[in-house]
């Protein structure tokens, strides 16, 4: 990257990583509160409705968000044009949906108790559509520290509105009026973010430059649909053959333990990447090193989370969410290290959207799906939600790897370099998984039993550990993230005396 394009994305990932850690504790916590207030059949019902709501909000993205990101014509026509198409399709699919509430209901095997969700969840579409199009103009401008402090109160407004309801036994309608109160949060704040309204702005239309929004968009979502396939699939078949008290446990375990890994890779990482990917599509050594280095500190990240929350699983579920949800243990340690897939898979993403090849990333979702459906139907039978966790995690193997094919296919040599640069942090991350687990039980008989106590400190175990062996084994790369660091907040600037003096301004 060249540095200034080099500083902002570094900037940008800071304020969004800052920003996602500081928040993931709390939006844990809530959630925390939130699962044991209800049941898992309320969370199974949501679940099974959101599979209708995000079916409809692929089609109603109509591939725009990454166009007008992408785009090199004027942006206030793209913009426009964009905002009413992404408007027709949401407003015509909200009113689909609620009028096919009903056999949507049975396909599902909700039953009745699904359908008035549904019909009120089909809300949360149309006002899905009236926040893409600011949103994908703020990333388009690299504004990251906007769309960081948008995350907060719409990271949270959802849960908070969410646990008073269920205090007072609304049930799964507390899970509906917090979903659709969190969108109007969302649209607000972003709306105010990304003043002037250009996308409100009337423009004549322009049949090419409508066209090549849509040859660019339409391959990014069927992309993104074959995506929501794969997200989804599970969560349908296991609805269908175990029912809503079995999904919301299968989807409480897959969501408490990626969403951190997902929104590291993609809310952070690749919101980041992507416009940063894009600026420099053209520059293929440019583009190699930010991939590697990205990839690198993505893994970095990832790898301590993952394997943590695999081992900690037999005493962190319990203690934290209470002896109801003690069934997701196995599935809480498969799809933890599931998380371990995800830094190459959607570091691939926004470099091929990036380089104008969406294409690629519809490949990898035919990959995984390929692998996904068959395990699924041969595994859920005798294994249950275990069998369709395990059938997840293998097909995220498998894309994973067919990824790193073709990003080697675009970019030459990096799939070696892959390999070669995720085995420290495969090594530090072994060492603090046999760390915890040899001094486990030590901790917990000092704790007095499996508690709050014993689970903090082998947390502080586990994080003491990974930090040491990361600085023996990839001290290279701890000072160019603090240098980027430094340079992306300003601290050479402000402080200078606080940093060395390589780092100082005109040095």
């Amino acid at each position: 990257m060249s540095n200034n394009l080099k500083v902002r994305a570094a900037r940008g990932g800071i304020y969004m990583a800052s920003i996602t850690f500081a928040l993931r504790p709390v939006s844990m916590g809530l959630a925390i509160v939130l699962a044991r207030l209800l049941v898992p059949k309320d969370f199974g019902l949501m679940a099974l409705a959101m599979i209708m709501v995000n079916a409809a909000n692929y089609f109603t993205d109509m591939g725009m968000r990454p166009t007008v990101v992408q785009t090199k014509e004027d942006i206030k026509k793209v913009a426009h044009y964009a905002f009413v198409i992404v408007m027709l399709t949401s407003t015509l699919f909200t009113v689909a949906a609620a009028l096919a509430a009903g056999p949507v209901a049975e396909l599902l095997g909700g039953g009745q108790e699904l359908v008035p969700v549904l019909r009120w969840m089909s809300l949360y579409i149309v006002l899905d559509g009236l926040w893409i199009i600011p949103e994908a103009l703020l990333r388009r401008d690299l504004k990251f520290k906007q769309l960081g402090l948008a995350s907060i109160p719409v990271e949270l407004s959802s849960t908070l509105i969410s646990i008073p309801l269920a205090i007072m036994g609304f049930g799964p309608w507390s899970l509906v009026v917090g979903q659709l109160l969190g969108q109007v949060i969302r649209i607000i704040i972003l709306w105010a973010f990304a003043r002037p309204w250009i996308w409100l702005r009337p423009q004549r239309w322009e049949l090419p430059i409508v066209k090549g929004m849509f040859h660019y968009g339409l391959p990014s979502m069927a992309g993104g649909m074959t995506k929501y396939f794969q997200n989804q699939i599970d969560t349908f078949i296991v609805g269908r053959n175990l029912g809503p008290a079995t999904v919301g446990i299968y989807n409480k375990a897959f969501v408490l333990t990626t969403r951190l890994a997902d929104m590291l890779t993609t809310s952070v990482f690749g919101n980041v990447l992507f416009p940063s990917y894009a600026k420099m599509q053209d520059e293929k050594p440019r583009l190699t090193r930010a991939y590697l280095l990205s990839t690198r500190m993505v893994i970095l990240i990832i790898m301590p989370v993952a394997l943590g929350l695999a081992i900690t699983a037999p005493i962190l579920v319990p203690v934290l969410l209470g002896p109801q949800w003690t069934p997701m243990i196995p599935l809480w340690q498969v799809f933890s290290l599931y998380g371990l897939t995800r830094p190459i898979s959607t570091n691939a993403a926004p470099l091929f959207s990036a380089i104008g090849q969406p294409r690629r990333n519809l490949t990898a979702s035919f990959v995984l799906l390929a692998v996904m459906i068959p395990a699924l139907l041969l595994l859920i039978g005798p294994y249950g939600a275990m069998g369709a966790a395990t059938a997840v995690a293998a097909a995220n193997v498998a894309a994973m790897l067919f990824n790193v094919f073709q990003v080697n296919q675009v970019l030459p040599g990096t799939a070696v370099k892959t390999l070669l640069e995720s085995l420290p942090f495969f090594l530090a991350g072994g060492l603090m998984a046999l760390g915890v687990l040899l001094s486990q039980n030590s901790i917990v008989s000092l704790a007095g039993g499996e508690n709050v106590l014993a689970l903090v400190l082998l947390i502080v175990i586990a994080a003491i550990i990974y930090i040491a062996a990361v600085l023996v084994l990839q001290r290279a790369l701890v000072i160019e993230i603090y240098e980027l660091a430094v340079k992306a907040l300003g601290i050479d600037r402000r402080w200078p005396r606080l940093v060395p003096a390589r780092l100082r301004p005109g040095k």
